[in-house]
């Protein structure tokens, strides 16, 4: 309050009073910086009564700062203090109202842009002004120079780093992602073909990327040409390759390129000076002649054409010459006959006889006689060569045979062939054929088919059924011919079935039908059962079983055979031949009177069922078990008291009634 009354009057006394009281007030001099706000009427710019210095009267002047904290960004982001704390004034006009401790000032996390590369060797007063740290923009253009001449560009280039970086300032090359030159929505002139290999620098040396001019191909390139063609370059070159010229008439020349001659370089004709004009009256004009003038002058193109596959046969006929081309020949290249590049002779060429070209590989075996004799120019091989014209006609197997296989080494002639031991060494048989002559049973026509007497030569007929069989079945191996046993035993032992009949084989079968055996009816006894009646029209199967069966294990009972044919259900045990025999099987030898009760009259004709329908023993004797429904019950006899005892009147004998007499 006294500070109060003390500046009223002066105020009142006008500004210089004002003056004079502001230096008598304030703590000091402000800073150069805010020199404008001197004075006692300024006090309240940054001063607040009774609060001092406050934030909000600093950022009304500071906006940039105030920028800053509000939205976190920036050096000033989240300081959270006052201002004062770290800008204190009235300490004089030179006093530096911001301090920063370089040496430790940590760039990326205070201002929120990182020094690398390049960057970090900087000094700070290099980008700063000293006592102004901020308002620095962190854009490359606002510390550097603009390279790009961006004012004569139509279009805008992308950022600086989209290029570069802060640790290597050159570009080897634009990303397409960058600039795609090969798109016309981002280039006047479309990178396609060689242009692509093309470094940046070879068009935009100086331009820096400024659209270059390129009104024609000699805007880059040197015309080699020399202007003799009143034609532009992209009529005859293309961006792909600037040789071969895939579009360059050569039909304009007045000499157009076929064949082989479309497949040259130009420079191979034309050398370095693409426009020559050369002769092309004749081959020989760019050809040398490798024939030495063999045909004259005839054109080169009577034999030869431009194409590569046809060159060496073309239009020439063989034909017209003394010696036509056939078969195998016809196949020959040229230069097997008449030899290669320029030793090659067409004409003349001697081909009077086959051994002019080829070499005689027979060694002079067949001289005079002529190759064609025996072979034919569709092939060297033999096959038509008549062996009936040499002294060994080939005959059935033989005709087969490779020819080397007889003549190796190519030996032709002086072959032995007396005997077929000449040949075939690896006789089988030995020494046991004396004397070894093969004819005398094989045959050339097929060496199995055996033609040998064996009833005359061995005394053993092979007829019917051996004549089947292959030699080697009895004659294992190749030297067991003679000194075999002939018994059925020697070779048919294994065969025989278990518990078969141990005499020879001989007696029950026969060489001619193996089965079925004909051992007779008689000669069966000798198996200790004897064949009768109906035995004999069974056939052996019947009882002994099919085929392989061992016929030995056949049993003799009747039972063994006809269990299932017996009519007394077992009932009379298994002995039948005590009742009946093989003759007649229904002749029965059974004595009824064996029972106690004889059969007598008619009881001898009924048959066995007849009483025995159901069982043999315990059979009624009484007359109206078995004939009471015969009975008939209007005679007066039969309703006595006597009835049914039917033997007082009748008699088996007879039926009729036998009075006795009234009883």
């Amino acid at each position: 309050m006294l500070l109060y009354l003390c500046v009223l009057p002066a105020a009142w006394a006008g500004p210089s009073s004002l003056l004079g009281v502001g230096e008598f007030v304030s703590p000091g001099p402000l800073a150069e910086p805010h020199a404008h706000l001197s004075g006692i009427t300024q006090c309240t710019k940054c001063h607040a009564p009774g609060q001092g210095v406050i934030p909000e009267r600093c950022m009304a002047c500071h906006e940039e700062v105030e920028t800053e904290v509000r939205t976190g960004n920036g050096f000033h982001r989240g300081r959270g203090q006052e201002c004062v704390s770290c800008h204190p004034d009235h300490q004089g006009a030179s006093f530096p109202l911001t301090r920063i401790d370089e040496g430790n000032f940590a760039h990326g996390l205070e201002t929120g842009f990182s020094l690398k590369g390049e960057h970090s060797e900087l000094q700070c007063t290099d980008c700063h002004s000293r006592g102004s740290w901020a308002n620095i923009e962190p854009e490359c253009a606002s510390c550097h120079e603009e390279p790009h001449l961006k004012a004569d560009r139509a279009r805008p280039l992308a950022t600086c780093d989209s290029c570069h970086t802060t640790y290597d300032w050159g570009v080897e090359s634009v990303r397409s992602s960058v600039l795609d030159h090969t798109d016309l929505s981002q280039v006047d002139f479309v990178l396609e073909g060689a242009h692509l290999d093309v470094e940046c620098i070879d068009c935009h040396e100086e331009a820096l990327f400024v659209p270059t001019l390129f009104g024609g191909c000699d805007s880059c390139h040197e015309n080699p040409h020399r202007a003799e063609f009143d034609v532009e370059c992209t009529d005859c070159h293309g961006e792909v390759g600037w040789r071969p010229v895939p579009d360059f008439d050569h039909e304009l020349t007045g000499y157009t390129l076929q064949g082989v001659h479309a497949q040259v370089e130009c420079e191979q004709c034309h050398g370095d000076h693409a426009t020559a004009r050369l002769p092309h009256e004749t081959c020989t004009d760019c050809h040398e002649d490798i024939h030495r003038g063999q045909f004259g002058t005839r054109s080169c193109d009577t034999c030869h054409s431009v194409r590569l596959a046809d060159f060496a046969l073309d239009g020439f006929d063989h034909d017209e010459s003394e010696f036509p081309l056939r078969g195998n020949h016809a196949q020959v290249e040229c230069e097997q006959c008449h030899g290669e590049g320029r030793s090659a002779t067409y004409t003349p060429v001697a081909h009077a006889d086959c051994d002019d070209c080829h070499e005689d590989i027979h060694e002079g075996q067949f001289e005079p006689t002529a190759c064609r004799v025996c072979h034919v120019e569709e092939g060297w091989d033999v096959e038509d060569f008549d062996h009936d014209r040499t002294n060994f006609p080939l005959v059935g197997k033989h005709q087969d045979v490779e020819c080397e296989q007889c003549h190796p080494d190519e030996q032709w002639s002086g072959i032995h062939h007396d005997f077929c031991e000449d040949c075939h060494t690896d006789h089988p048989h030995d020494t046991i054929f004396d004397p070894p002559s093969c004819e005398g049973c094989h045959t050339p026509n097929d060496w199995l088919e055996v033609y040998f007497e064996h009833l005359t030569e061995t005394g053993f007929d092979l007829a019917p059924q051996h004549s089947e069989a292959p030699c080697m079945d009895c004659h294992v191996a190749a030297d067991q011919f003679a000194g075999l046993e002939t018994a059925c035993e020697a070779c048919h032992l294994k065969t025989q079935p278990f518990g078969h009949y141990e005499g020879g084989c001989d007696e029950c079968h026969q060489g001619s039908h193996w089965l079925p055996a004909d051992l007779g009816d008689v000669d069966h006894a000798m198996t200790g059962f004897a064949l009768r009646g109906a035995h004999t029209m069974v056939d052996c199967v019947g009882c002994h079983g099919p085929e392989g069966t061992p016929y030995g294990t056949a049993d003799a009972s009747c039972v063994s055979c006809h269990a299932e044919d017996d009519i007394h259900r077992s009932l009379l045990g298994q002995t039948c031949d005590s009742c009946h025999n093989e003759i007649g099987w229904f002749r029965t030898r059974f004595r009824h009177q064996q029972t106690g009760w004889p059969l007598r009259g008619s009881h001898r004709l009924a048959a066995c069922v007849d009483c025995h329908a159901v069982a043999y023993a315990g059979t009624p004797e009484d007359c109206r078990s078995c004939h009471e429904i015969q009975a008939p019950l209007d005679v007066l006899a039969h309703q006595s008291a006597f009835f049914p005892q039917c033997d007082r009147c009748h008699r088996p004998y007879t039926w009729g009634v036998a009075l006795r007499g009234v009883q």
